[in-house]
């Protein structure tokens, strides 16, 4: 069974990071809904988040990093890239940019999906780890993204190893996800498409995937 500690616990960071450290798997408060969090440079720990959330393997996991240097170590980031950054981050606006080599591919193998988070305990988990954590929702593949600390302890107590609970999270939409090297905005979500047009000063196309990153 998961432990359970309280978000407000000053143990809290501590206890997750050491989690992190030895390639376990987290359940923890993000800016939109209750996420899986594990060290999204260990393939391994990488590994049991797909399976703890019953997805195919082959499926994109975003990430989230503290800052833009923490980025800089997981992605290519272009003009684009920073522009949006500098705008709306903190927040929940999700960029997929070109990967380096050491992402790995269980993670993805077309572009890394990143965000800095607006939420105090992701933002400083992020920081006090020091590189890039994995941000998909609290959910079963297919089922909506959990948003009780209850339901992430009924769901996931008995796959993760820590849960951190932060109680009942307001519903908030899903971030909006732009593709910075196809130009394609390929979910809307709290960041309006015009937002991040007047940034870009172009139109921005929709779709469903990115073009391969080359």
């Amino acid at each position: 069974m998961a432990k359970i500690v309280k978000v407000e616990d000053e143990n809290a960071i501590s206890d997750a990071v050491r989690v992190l450290k030895n390639g376990g798997i987290i359940i923890y408060p993000t800016e939109t809904s209750y996420g899986v969090g594990a060290d999204a440079l260990n393939e391994e720990a990488v590994e049991k988040v797909h399976k703890a959330k019953e997805q195919p393997h082959d499926k994109p996991i975003s990430v989230i990093v503290a800052g833009e240097k923490q980025a800089e170590q997981v992605a290519y980031l272009n003009e684009r890239s920073r522009e949006l950054v500098h705008k709306f981050m903190p927040g929940p606006l999700t960029l997929i940019s070109r990967h380096k080599e050491i992402v790995p591919a269980n993670i993805t193998t077309n572009g890394i999906a990143f965000r800095i988070s607006s939420n105090e305990f992701a933002s400083k988990l992020a920081r006090s780890f020091g590189h890039a954590i994995t941000a998909t929702s609290a959910n079963i593949h297919g089922k909506p993204a959990i948003y009780s600390a209850e339901e992430a302890i009924r769901v996931f107590g008995e796959k993760v190893n820590l849960i951190v609970d932060a109680g009942n999270m307001d519903k908030k939409p899903a971030s909006t996800i732009y593709c910075t090297f196809s130009n394609i905005l390929l979910r809307g979500g709290e960041i309006p498409k015009q937002e991040l047009e007047k940034v870009l000063g172009k139109e921005i196309e929709t779709g469903n995937k990115c073009e391969v990153a080359k």
